[in-house]
C-alpha cells in the first residue's frame, strides 16, 4: 500500500478543520508533522491534493474526488479496530438470536436498544421463526440463543432456562359473532373457527387448540390480521393485542367461569455448542426481565 492511515487522518482532518495548523492542534502534533504527512501522501499517490497558492490550502479536483474514499477507509479502519478490541475483551463478534414472534414487542425492542448501546460492535442476527422451528435452528447450529413458549417435550441436548409466564387472552374481531356474548363457554368457542400458530412442519400446541375447525398460520402478526377480518377467533399474547383492543380493531372475548386468560411458560434455550461471550451473557441475564413476563 502506498499510503497509511496516519496520512489519511491528516488529510481528512485538515479538510474538516480548515487548515493544517488546526488539524495539528486536533491531533496534538506539530504543524510540520501534518504538512509532512500530507506531502508524503501526495508523493505516494502522485497527485496534488491541496492548492497551496492561497493563505489557507484548498482542495484540488483530485483532493475533492479522493476525500470521500479516504473518509470511508478511515471509517472502515475504526470499525476493524473496534471489533478487534471487543473480541480481545471477551465479546463475541456476532450473535444469532431467535425469538418467537409472539414475544416480539416494545419490551424486547427496548432491550435490544440497550444491547446495542452496551456492545456497539456486535453483529446481531434476529430471527422470528415459529416454536419448533427455533429448536431445529438451534440444533442445526444456525442459532445461538432462542426465546420461545415452552414445549410439551423440551429437547434434552440444549441448555434450557425456564423463565416466567406470558398471559394469553382470547380475541376476535368486534364484528365476529362471538363478540356479542357477555359470557362464553368453551363449548361455544369450539363451534367457531380458531386460528392457531403453526411451525413449518405443521406443529400446533395441543393445549392451544380448542375448536373443531382450525386454520393454521405461521406468523403471529399474520394470524392477528386475519382475526381482525373476522375469519376466526384466537388465543394471543396480551401484551401484543392490548393496543389493538384499545383502538377497537380487536375485542377480548369474555369467557365464563372467570376464565378470561391463561398463562404460558416461556423458555430461554441456548445451544450446547455456544460459548457465551460478554454480549451473550448480558442478553441471557436480561431476557428474563422482559416486562410482559409475570
Amino acid at each position: 500500500m502506498r499510503f497509511n492511515l496516519e496520512q489519511l487522518r491528516a488529510f481528512t482532518l485538515s479538510v474538516d478543520q480548515g487548515s493544517f495548523s488546526a488539524a495539528a492542534r486536533q491531533l496534538g502534533k506539530a504543524q510540520s508533522a501534518v504538512s509532512t504527512a500530507i506531502s508524503n501522501l501526495e508523493l505516494d499517490l502522485g497527485l496534488t491534493l491541496f492548492d497551496r497558492s492561497r493563505r489557507e490550502p484548498t482542495l484540488t479536483e483530485a483532493g475533492r474526488t479522493l476525500l470521500p474514499q479516504a473518509q470511508a477507509l478511515l471509517a472502515q479502519a475504526r470499525l476493524f479496530e473496534g471489533h478487534a478490541d471487543a473480541m480481545s475483551a471477551g465479546e463475541e463478534g456476532r450473535l444469532s438470536l431467535a425469538v418467537e414472534e409472539s414475544l416480539i414487542g416494545e419490551a424486547l425492542e427496548t432491550l435490544l436498544v440497550a444491547l446495542e448501546a452496551e456492545f456497539p460492535q456486535l453483529e446481531l442476527e434476529l430471527l422470528t421463526p415459529a416454536r419448533s422451528d427455533i429448536i431445529n435452528l438451534i440444533r442445526q447450529g444456525r442459532v445461538d440463543i432462542g426465546l420461545m413458549i415452552s414445549t410439551e417435550a423440551p429437547p434434552q441436548d440444549f441448555r434450557i432456562r425456564p423463565l416466567r409466564e406470558m398471559i394469553m387472552v382470547a380475541v376476535a374481531s368486534p364484528t365476529h359473532p362471538l363478540a356479542a356474548f357477555e359470557s362464553l363457554s368453551f363449548e361455544q368457542l369450539m363451534e367457531h373457527r380458531q386460528l392457531v400458530l403453526t411451525s413449518r412442519e405443521g406443529d400446533v400446541l395441543v393445549t392451544e387448540q380448542l375448536s373443531r375447525k382450525i386454520w393454521k398460520i405461521e406468523s403471529q402478526y399474520g394470524l392477528l390480521e386475519l382475526v381482525k377480518r373476522s375469519l376466526g377467533w384466537a388465543w394471543a399474547p396480551q401484551h401484543m393485542v392490548a393496543p389493538m383492543i384499545a383502538e377497537g380493531s380487536l375485542q377480548q372475548l369474555r369467557l365464563g367461569n372467570d376464565v378470561v386468560r391463561y398463562h404460558r411458560l416461556v423458555d430461554l434455550m441456548i445451544s450446547a455448542n455456544y460459548q457465551e461471550g460478554k454480549a451473550g451473557q448480558w442478553l441471557c441475564q436480561r431476557l428474563p426481565e422482559l416486562t410482559f413476563l409475570q
